[in-house]
């Protein structure tokens, strides 16, 4: 019997790398990047697809996806001033370099 286990990791990734994630993330989703709500797996499957995160490495498909999840049960959307944001907004939001200490995550009903 094969089961995948998620179990939890704390990384970091800097502060300055989140702009080129956002952008390079939401190229790689296209239009979709406008309807989608980003979250921080989008950001962190796109380091480890960038290489930033070798020690996972191993979870790159053959075909360059990764099989990473960053929240329990469902990946939580980023906000912003009470704004869920898409792909897009987060890239713009991160341009502008205003306030991304204010970006969260919404709190889980």
């Amino acid at each position: 019997m094969q089961v995948k286990v998620y179990t939890p990791k704390v990384i970091e990734i800097p502060n300055d790398y989140l702009p080129v994630l956002a952008k390079r993330a939401a190229e790689r989703l296209g239009q979709r990047a406008k309807e989608l709500s980003a979250t921080r797996g989008h950001l962190v499957r796109q380091a480890v697809q960038d290489g930033l995160l070798r020690e996972f490495d191993d979870l790159i498909s053959p075909d360059g996806t990764v099989d990473l999840v960053c929240d329990p049960g469902m990946e939580i959307p980023l906000e912003y001033e009470g704004h869920t944001l898409s792909l897009n907004e987060l890239l713009e939001e991160l341009k502008n370099r205003q306030g991304w200490g204010e970006i969260q995550t919404r709190e889980a009903a």
